[in-house]
């Protein structure tokens, strides 16, 4: 044990009143390995995870209470539920509760000086008897708890919470089948709870949209002022104006993202569906006589790489969302616009747009910013797919290319279908606010403008041979790359 952390629990020991029972006399965790290990009951234990999924699918809000119903059910409780810890982390809150401690919703317990706190102090499941003879306060939480059986919860790696079960007669006794099954639960819950996160974090982005629009107008005017009144202050305003394009580039990714919301609805539901559906297999599996073991394995491992599929689709889209000073790193171009098509796909699947994608191999990296960089990519694809809503539907054609260019470059390509471009607009195309759409800002365009620029490159535009419009940039590369070459066409 590190000094830092044996002064820590040193400093927990000091807060417990004098005459409190000793940990060790109320810890039952050895004895309850030892006991009979009841029969598994697969068919309810399916059940359970397929009620946390049709949860997470239809009302994502109520999937804490619906795991503390599930573990009072499958584990036959008394009682159940989660504690998290608070955001100061200094006191746990009971989120959700079933079962006969249902009326103490709400309540919770401190950080240093309770069960919850003991177990994320380990990091280890822990059975409790009597918890009260240690902890006078919980001796308030009636019925008495004669047994509580308690997990660590995990979000994102950390242990934030704790999920419980309890038993106030000694007529129940908890085994390590329960604890299988509470453990079981509480991965699944907290890859849903993940979910749940991150479909709240994207509404409330979209949400603040109209306003970060209206605070970006009033702010250029501001500044506007402020120029106009105050020029020896130019160094304050070009700071200004610098985190006024910062809110802008990050104003129009949000704008982009919420034009692509039924798009990432439908990109989220595919696994969560897929998921049911493999449940719901597992649980008819188990139904067999004799039950399908092998199938139901099966049917389990495709629950959980649909878990991971949704996983790292929302954390692709929470970084497209983040909003963070620029940050330079080796970029492989054709894995971050790859990135960039996944999310956009079903758009143009629903724009009934043909994809075709032509990367060079072998390119160098790029010394930039991913996320910038993809937020051209995303804005150029996603004007594209605008521009061709006006064509007939088999001509609506997508080309997206890399190359090398020269010795030390590469050349990124956007090639439309659709009408083209105007001669006269080709001047003010990458003016910020000039648009050509009915509801647009007119941002976007300029906004790939300065991105592009600002890792040494060039943004143009033009038309090319037959109908539709072309947008290249150029970028310098750094170092070597180790990108393969991908040639292949979409259906839509």
């Amino acid at each position: 044990m590190t000094d830092s952390a044996r002064s820590e629990q040193n400093s927990r020991q000091d807060s417990i009143p004098a005459g409190a029972a000793p940990l060790d006399s109320i810890l039952c965790t050895e004895e309850l390995l030892n006991r009979p290990w009841r029969p598994s009951d697969r068919e309810k234990e399916n059940s359970a995870l397929v009620a946390l999924v049709s949860a997470l699918a239809d009302s994502p809000e109520t999937i804490l209470q619906t795991l503390a119903d599930k573990v009072l059910e499958v584990l036959r409780a008394d009682s159940a539920g989660l504690s998290l810890l608070t955001k100061d982390e200094k006191r746990f809150y009971w989120a959700a509760i079933a079962g006969a401690w249902q009326p103490h919703i709400g309540g919770g317990t401190p950080r240093d000086y309770g069960p919850c706190g003991d177990v994320l102090d380990r990091n280890i499941p822990m059975l409790f008897t009597h918890w009260e003879r240690r902890y006078p306060y919980l001796s308030a939480a009636v019925p008495l708890a004669d047994e509580g059986l308690l997990v660590p919860f995990h979000v994102n790696g950390k242990a934030v919470g704790t999920i419980w079960a309890i038993a106030h007669t000694s007529r129940r006794q908890f085994d390590a089948e329960d604890l299988r099954l509470l453990e079981s639960m509480g991965r699944f819950a907290s890859a849903a709870y993940q979910a749940v996160e991150s479909i709240n974090d994207l509404r409330l982005q979209i949400t603040a949209r109209e306003n970060a629009e209206l605070a970006l107008r009033e702010l250029n005017r501001e500044l506007e002022q402020r120029v106009a009144e105050r020029t020896t202050q130019l160094t304050q305003a070009s700071e200004a104006l610098r985190e006024a394009q910062m809110e802008v580039a990050h104003a129009n990714r949000v704008a982009t993202m919420g034009q692509l919301s039924a798009s990432i609805a439908h990109e989220l539901k595919q696994p969560i569906t897929a998921a049911m559906g493999s449940a719901q297999a597992a649980f008819n599996w188990l139904g067999k006589q004799p039950p399908k073991l092998e199938e139901v394995r099966e049917a389990l491992s495709r629950i959980v790489e649909a878990g991971t599929q949704a996983t790292e689709f929302i954390e692709r889209m929470r970084n497209l969302f983040k909003k963070r000073d620029p940050q330079k790193a080796p970029v492989d171009i054709n894995k971050a616009i790859l990135d960039v098509v996944t999310l956009t796909r079903r758009e143009m699947t629903n724009n009934k747009v043909s994809l075709q994608t032509q990367f060079a191999d072998g390119l160098a990296f790029i010394q930039g910013d991913r996320v910038q960089l993809q937020q051209v990519m995303l804005n150029l694809i996603v004007n594209a797919v605008e521009a061709m809503t006006e064509m007939g539907e088999t001509s609506r054609r997508l080309l997206i290319g890399t190359r090398k260019e020269g010795s030390d470059g590469l050349l990124v390509t956007v090639q439309d279908s659709g009408p083209g471009l105007r001669p006269d607009s080709l001047d003010n195309l990458f003016d910020p606010f000039y648009t050509t759409k009915p509801h647009g800002m007119g941002m976007g365009l300029s906004i790939c403008r300065s991105i592009v620029e600002a890792h040494g490159g060039r943004l143009s535009a033009g038309s090319h041979d037959g109908p539709g419009a072309t947008f290249q940039f150029t970028l310098p590369t750094h170092g070597e790359g180790d990108s393969r070459a991908r040639q292949h066409e979409v259906a839509a």
